[in-house]
């Protein structure tokens, strides 16, 4: 039997990036909760890297119907801070890398 974060990423391939905390059946809907790794990303606008956390932020990415049931996806993601000074952009929202 396979394990549920192998079976989120076959069914949710584009939350394949994210790690699954839990999967529950709420019997009308099934509800997926996620978040973005712990790792540092690059900002998008001067290159350097990040992990630094600003803020945590809590999102519903989908509302898809799988098996006659409706699915929510609730993503956690980090508002990550820009170390460089000079940066345009110091502030700027985790996406996860693919």
């Amino acid at each position: 039997m396979r394990n549920v974060n192998e079976l989120v990423g076959v069914v949710f391939s584009g939350l394949a990036s994210l790690v699954v905390e839990d999967v529950a059946d709420e019997g009308e809907f099934i509800r997926v909760r996620a978040r973005t790794r712990d790792d540092s990303v690059q900002c998008p606008v001067c290159g350097q890297p990040t992990g630094r956390v600003h803020g945590i932020h809590r999102r519903t990415i989908a509302d898809v119907p799988a098996d006659g049931r409706r699915v929510v996806v609730s993503v956690q993601v980090r508002r990550l801070v820009c170390p460089v000074l000079g940066c345009p952009v110091r502030r700027s929202v985790n996406r996860s890398p693919a």
